[in-house]
């Protein structure tokens, strides 16, 4: 469902630039192998083939590297990550983009990641077919459906005179206020969603702030009549509020206990998920072993590890 977050989804960190997914490395178009280059005994290697989703290839004049984390949406787009081994955009012809000397395109890969280096060597790649491919859903994206079963007489606005922009933007401010504060976002599911063929009246439906069908979610730790009856003093408008494990507060000192951590887990980016209650940490890779040590520091399931490179099944 689409939505918007309001508050709650703080990108504390980024290492690297990449959301795409995957890279690719030598071969014929369509997939090809590439031999593993030799290590030396004390390098610390994942030898299982990963994988990850699509993923940008992008070479700025020093070099292919695969974006695994946030893509700054430039001309040429910005983006860093581990080396490519052995990469060679000559196998390639057709299927990347060449601006102000920067090289980038879309592959899927699978290969060998060494973290001691920050190296991925390749031994299987294609170039990423939009056409004929989906792409997976991102398991760090939230959720905006509203969790609240539909009221009695179904989803209404009760006052119209407070469902206005201004009255949900002070919703909005007085909830972060609340004692035991965790989340708000909104749903904007009932507004029409419009088609490939829709008139730029329609496009501009779907896409304009539209208070009397947006439904206000706020979750919060501790009293949830109160927190709903103090809410309705300010918005007249569909609203939805829920009970919470953790504060906002509690999860933001997580993250900025992680966020020292950047180089040494070789982090993407971690996130306050208010609205589920976690922190999100995306990683490079993790083998288990990162969340296994977040479940024995702050409790099961607290810390989500998400590894952008996965074994290959």
């Amino acid at each position: 469902m689409s939505g918007t977050r309001w508050s709650s989804w703080t990108a504390a960190a980024m290492l690297a630039a990449g959301i795409a997914a995957v890279s690719g490395c030598a071969g014929a178009p369509g997939g090809a192998g590439i031999p593993p280059t030799a290590t030396t005994p004390d390098m610390t290697v994942h030898t299982s083939l990963l994988h990850t989703r699509t993923a940008t290839v992008l070479d700025a004049g020093d070099g292919a590297e695969l974006c695994l984390g946030m893509i700054a949406t430039s001309l040429p787009p910005q983006c860093g990550g581990p080396e490519l081994v052995g990469w060679d955009w000559s196998q390639w012809s057709g299927a990347y983009e060449d601006v102000a000397g920067v090289r980038w395109g879309e592959f899927v890969l699978t290969g060998v990641y060494d973290a001691t280096v920050f190296a991925f060597t390749p031994s299987t790649v294609k170039p990423w077919d939009a056409s004929t491919a989906q792409q997976p859903e991102d398991p760090s994206l939230p959720d905006f459906t509203t969790p609240c079963d539909a009221p009695e007489g179904g989803w209404r606005v009760l006052d119209p005179a407070r469902t206005t922009i201004e009255a949900m933007d002070r919703a909005f401010q007085h909830a972060a206020q609340l004692d035991g504060y965790a989340a708000s976002w909104v749903d904007r599911a009932r507004v029409p969603v419009s088609g490939p063929g829709a008139s730029p009246e329609e496009q501009l439906e779907a896409t304009a702030v539209q208070p009397e069908l947006t439904i206000v979610n706020v979750t919060v730790v501790g009293d949830r009549a109160a927190a709903e009856e103090s809410l309705r003093e300010i918005w007249g408008g569909m609203l939805c509020v829920t009970t919470a494990q953790r504060t906002e507060a509690e999860l933001q000192r997580i993250v900025d206990e992680l966020l020292p951590r950047t180089e040494d887990i070789r982090m993407l980016s971690v996130v306050n998920d208010g609205m589920s209650g976690t922190v999100v940490l995306d990683v490079v890779h993790d083998d288990g072993a990162l969340q296994a040590e977040m479940d024995e520091r702050y409790g099961e399931g607290v810390v989500e590890v998400v590894s952008a490179l996965t074994p290959v099944d």
